[in-house]
């Protein structure tokens, strides 16, 4: 049975999503977080743009792009920035779960600053994300995994879930006023771009940061093109498909790097029955909680 287009794209946007977080676990091994930051934004940024370019006739209107540039004050370049330090050192397997249980944070503030209200599946989700993250929050301590964590290192990742999800309020509202997300997409990363380089040309004491081995740049620009391919088969997707449909499948990411880390980083990233069966249940909850309004 031939598997529909929009889902075959969901697919590919969580697996693409997923080799981008193992590519900057390796390169951040030798190299630092912000280099690893600052490489992915610049590539996503040419890439997006060279996509919006040629596909849309593109016209500048910063005032129907305001919601995208104030997203991309935080996200990606702060939130990011937190995602790759947990990268560093938690691994891909504690991270990429706490972090993709942004939509938790998405609806909390919806229905706190919206006045919107929470089904009793979204409930249900939300009371799944949070026992799974309470089990990778726990896990990895002492019990023989490859990862002894600290538990002011899951502050990152839990940092850029918070992060990610408060902009995506703001990217919401922008999607209405801009009807090309590629476009958004790429006003969005520019902005964070510009934000990383004024940072750094201010702080020169953090330039050294940006000092990246070539074999490590490699990781940083293969892993940017990865996740620049996985927004364009998100927004490919659910242009082809409904919600209901993609964002189940796109929360998938965590899986398919626990698959790519039990090939390529068995050595250093836990596998433990625990670790694994918060990655499930904060997968299912996130696909229940995004797709019970």
């Amino acid at each position: 049975m031939e598997l529909p287009v929009q889902v075959l794209l969901a697919l590919g946007t969580a697996a693409a999503f997923a080799t981008s977080s193992v590519l900057v676990r390796f390169g951040v091994e030798r190299s630092t977080p912000m280099a690893a930051m600052f490489a992915t934004i610049s590539v996503n940024v040419v890439v997006l743009w060279a996509i919006s370019l040629a596909l849309y006739d593109v016209t500048v209107d910063l005032w129907a792009w305001r919601y995208f540039i104030l997203a991309g004050l935080f996200a990606p370049v702060i939130g990011r920035l937190c995602n790759y330090i947990g990268l560093e050192r938690v691994g891909v397997n504690l991270t990429l779960p706490i972090s993709n249980s942004n939509p938790l944070v998405s609806v909390v503030l919806a229905i706190l600053l919206l006045g919107e209200t929470l089904t009793r599946q979204g409930g249900v989700g939300a009371l799944a994300a949070i026992a799974g993250g309470i089990l990778l929050a726990t896990a990895g301590r002492g019990d023989g995994s490859a990862v002894d964590v600290r538990y002011r290192d899951l502050l990152f990742p839990i940092a850029g879930a918070v992060i990610y999800g408060s902009v995506q309020l703001l990217r919401n509202v922008g999607m209405e006023l801009v009807p090309e997300p590629a476009v958004g997409a790429a006003v969005n990363l520019t902005t964070s771009w510009l934000v990383a380089a004024a940072f750094f040309a201010v702080a020169s004491n953090h330039r050294a940061a940006l000092s990246i081995p070539f074999a490590d740049l490699r990781y940083f620009v293969l892993a940017g093109i990865a996740s620049s391919l996985g927004l364009i088969c998100l927004y490919a997707a659910l242009r082809s498909g409904t919600v209901v449909i993609v964002t189940p499948i796109l929360n998938t990411t965590p899986l398919f790097a626990l698959v790519f880390t039990f090939v390529f980083l068995r050595e250093r990233e836990p596998f433990t029955p625990q670790v694994i069966s918060g990655t499930v249940l904060v997968v299912v909850g996130v696909g229940l909680l995004a797709t019970s309004t």
